[in-house]
């Protein structure tokens, strides 16, 4: 399973990630085409960081996340406080796990779409977001845009990063499927453990779907939804080929 590998380095990988200007990207969206909105439903929770947010911001939050070592991750550093808390999640698949018929949005960030690699992934995830939804409810995801993708292309990338335990090189090197949309991002990450200078070195290969509008028109049709609107990622900017991020807004109908 993807993650599983070096669950337990995904937030020192992604440190520089502003979660929190993105969870009040996502507040604003529902407040927008869902404003009474109180009951939230996250397909692909990661570590439970934007969960954790948004439920800070009212909302009560129910996760699905595949990977159990990221959940176990998550509530080793951030342990629930109270019986009160309003954020809690668990192991799932965002194509089939059913929590309940009454939530006011389901949403997808980070890219979690873009992991439902065939039409019926994405087809099965888009069907179990809507049975989950109460009748007009919302389903917020972004993805990756499918012509920015192939007119930037995706590159060869490295990224450092270390705090006091590790020092992490990871080298992110791609492989395009462009008649498909697909790209195999194969991921080398060199792990150093301070202070003992221990290295290990993990692989693991993340296969990704690029989609362009038509793509989720035809996909939301397929399943029970109305496209709302679609933009570029935190910006509000409409998607063009300089847009690798977008965001939809689906209404159950």
């Amino acid at each position: 399973m993807i993650f599983e590998k070096y669950a337990k380095y995904y937030d020192l990988l992604y440190k520089d990630k502003d979660y929190k200007a993105e969870s009040e990207y996502t507040s604003s969206l529902i407040k927008e085409y869902k404003p009474e909105a109180k009951k939230i439903l996250e397909f692909g929770s990661g570590t439970g960081i934007h969960g954790r947010m948004l439920a800070n911001l009212g909302y009560n939050v129910l996760g699905i996340e595949k990977s159990q070592e990221m959940i176990d991750l998550g509530y080793q550093n951030y342990p629930i406080q109270n019986k009160d808390e309003n954020f809690f999640f668990s192991q799932g698949d965002c194509t089939k796990t059913f929590i309940a018929n009454d939530f006011d949005s389901v949403i997808s960030l980070f890219h979690v779409f873009s992991y439902q690699t065939s039409q019926k992934l994405a087809v099965d995830t888009l069907k179990n977001a809507n049975r989950q939804l109460k009748q007009g409810g919302i389903f917020i995801f972004d993805y990756w845009f499918a012509p920015a993708v192939w007119k930037n292309r995706p590159t060869l990338r490295v990224k450092k990063v270390e705090n006091s335990k590790f020092k992490i090189t990871r080298i992110a090197e791609p492989i395009c499927f462009e008649e498909e949309n697909l790209v195999d991002v194969n991921y080398l990450t060199f792990v150093e453990e301070l202070p003992n200078g221990k290295i290990s070195k993990i692989h693991e290969t993340h296969k990704l779907k690029a989609f362009d509008l038509d793509d989720i028109l035809y996909l939301s049709n397929s399943t029970g939804f109305e496209i709302l609107h679609s933009e570029e990622w935190m910006s509000q900017l409409p998607p063009s080929e300089k847009t690798w991020g977008v965001c939809s807004i689906l209404r159950k109908i």
